[in-house]
Order: structure tokens, then sequence, then C-alpha cells
């Protein structure tokens, strides 16, 4: 008997042993004895450890068939478990590719899923926007949506209105007539344009209220046949035309007028004065002045070196009826009144003075009231 290294653990075991008591590995089958000196060894040792001599290769031994036979079923089972092995492997890859293409087509899916839902968010806020003047919700849609199709359209539709905005403000602070058409030229589909008719509306008003004429009332009407102040323009022209003077009525004014300034004043007869007025009248802001009054006044003119004085109405003249203060109509008269003072002086025989006249005449042609200055 001989102490041997397990050939496994490494631990001492003696020949005579079945197994390690160290590891349990089988070691009767692991001896084999030198043919040099008949030392027990292990049957992986090449050289003897007694007397080192090389050991032999030893010859495989000759399997039995029962050996055959399992060696076979056991290559069978090998190679059954690489072919299962393998099997395994291809549905793994294609388990895995299968995985992949799942995936593939579940991200499409989400990101067109995602782009349907941004597009349709899109539209819809694009279709709020119809009739929106807020610059502010442009610019929201404009940040929502950068790479949105309605995108120009929106931007542009938002500096047309940033640039209307501006415009309208500008107007405000100075509104005219030429302003407020040059706005709506520019804007033809702003929100302002109704508040610019009523402007303009406003303004012509006014511009005819101004003039005070028919033709200045009719213009109004033709420019503005339902306008705030149709109604005003209509009986306002009615007045006018009620109140117009006829040209010989005119005439006939003008004469009386003429010959109450040469007779009554330039030649100081007072016949004339008496003839001329309605006693009393308003004489240069007196209130009871006669043909005594208007007699005193000419006679002041004749001081001095002057001789006579000739009067002539202006082509300028104008006349219109009116209520008189009994209720009767009367005729209220503007014009401008050219006097000629004739005088001794031969170095300055004449002057030439202008004057402003408003006078008023009753139904009678006779003079009512009179201011001269």
């Amino acid at each position: 008997m001989s102490i041997i290294k397990c050939p496994i653990c490494g631990g001492q075991v003696s020949t005579k042993a079945e197994t390690c008591p160290h590891c349990g590995t089988d070691i009767a089958s692991q001896i084999r004895v030198c043919p040099n000196c008949g030392c027990e060894c292990l049957v992986t040792q090449e050289f003897c450890p007694e007397c080192e001599s090389k050991l032999e290769e030893l010859p495989s031994p000759i399997p039995s068939p029962e050996e055959e036979e399992e060696e076979e079923v056991e290559e069978e089972g090998i190679e059954n478990e690489n072919r299962l092995k393998s099997l395994l492997m291809r549905k793994q890859v294609l388990w895995g590719a299968a995985a992949v293409v799942v995936l593939v087509m579940l991200c499409t899916g989400i990101y067109f899923f995602h782009q349907y839902r941004t597009n349709q968010r899109e539209q819809a806020d694009y279709e709020r926007l119809e009739g929106t003047t807020n610059p502010e919700y442009y610019q929201k849609f404009l940040n929502d949506y950068p790479d949105g199709k309605h995108y120009d359209e929106i931007k542009e539709r938002m500096l047309n209105l940033l640039s209307e905005e501006e415009d309208w403000n500008a107007l405000l602070k100075n509104v005219s007539q030429s302003g407020v058409k040059q706005f709506m030229q520019r804007h033809p589909n702003s929100i302002h344009l109704r508040t610019c008719e009523d402007l303009l509306d406003s303004l012509d008003w006014q511009a005819a209220l101004a003039a005070g004429n028919e033709e200045a009332i009719t213009n109004y009407l033709t420019n503005h046949p339902s306008g705030r102040y149709a109604g005003d323009a209509s009986d306002k022209k009615n007045a006018l035309l009620l109140s117009m003077v006829k040209p010989n009525e005119l005439n006939t004014i003008r004469g009386i007028l003429k010959s109450f300034f040469n007779n009554a004043i330039g030649m100081q007869d007072i016949d004339a004065a008496f003839d001329a007025i309605a006693q009393p009248i308003t004489f240069n802001g007196r209130q009871d002045a006669n043909a005594e009054t208007i007699i005193e006044y000419a006679r002041n003119k004749m001081e001095g070196d002057v001789i006579s004085l000739h009067y002539e109405i202006g082509t300028d003249i104008k006349a219109h009826k009116s209520n008189l203060p009994d209720g009767d109509t009367g005729y209220s008269v503007e014009f401008t009144l050219h006097e000629t003072v004739y005088k001794s002086d031969i170095s300055n025989p004449t002057t030439e003075r202008k004057y402003h006249v408003n006078t008023t005449l009753n139904y009678q042609y006779k003079i009512m009231r009179m201011i001269i200055l």
C-alpha cells in the first residue's frame, strides 16, 4: 500500500482506498503499477514517483458493445441537445426580430397618431382664429405650430392686424375726412369700418351745417341716405327751401337798401328814412331808433369837408326768409356796403370805405333791424 495525491483535490489518500476521503473522487480506477519497480502510481502521472522512469501511455481500452452503445446513445443525445439548442437559438432570433418589428411598428403608429392629433388640434385652433382680432392669439398659434401648414397665413394676418391697429391709433389722434377715407382704403376688411362710416357721417354733417346752404345739405343726403343725421338733414333742407329768397325778391331787397343808403343817409332825407323803416327799429345797437336817429347818424358823416356820400350794395348779398318775433315771415340779409365819400379838398377829393351790414326786413320790405360794422 502506498500514499498518493488525489488527482482532483491533491489530498493524500491510500492506494487501497476506493474514493478520496477529502473530495470523494474515485481512486480505485485511477491506480496503475510501474512496470519497472512495481510502485503504484496514478494513471495521470508520466513518471514513476519511486524510480522516476517514464511511464508508458496507457492504451485506450477497447469498449465493450454495451459501452459502444452507451457512447452512441450519449453522442446522439449530445447531437439532439445541440440541435435543440440551435432550434431554440433560431427561435430566439426570430422572436427578437419579431419584437423589433413590432416595436418599430408601434413607434411608427404612435408617431403618426401623434401627428394626426397635432394636425387635428392645429385645424381646430386655426378655425377658432376666424374673426379674432387680438394679435396675441395669433402669436400663440405661431408658437404652438411653428411647422404647421397655416403658419405663413396666420403670420401674415397677425402682421396686418398689428399694422391696422397702428394706423387706427394714429387716426384717432387726428381725425379728418381724408384720414378716415385713407384708413378704409388701406384696411378694407377692418373691424373699425363701421366706426369709420360713423365718423365720416358726423364729419360730413358738421361740414354741411357749417356751409349752411341747400347744396351742402343735399350733398350730405346723397352720400349718407341712411346716415345718423339723415332726418335732421331732411328737415334742414326743407327749412332752407322754405327760407330761400326768389331772385325777384332779392332784387327788390337790393333796390330798397340802395335807396335807403343813398337817399336817407347819403342825402339826409328824413322822408326817405321814414318810408324805409318800420318804426321803431334797432339801429347799430339802439333799440328805439327812428327816422330822426338815422338822419342824425347821416349828418355825423357829413362833418368836415364832406360834401356828399354815395353807396353801392356788394355782389355778395345773401338773404333768406326767417321768422320774426311777431310770428310773421321776414328777410334776414347780409351784404358788403361800399361807401364813397366826396370831399371839398382838391388834394384828396374822395375816400373809399367798406362796411359789413346785417339787417332784417319784414314781409313789407320795411327795415326792422340794422347793424353797420
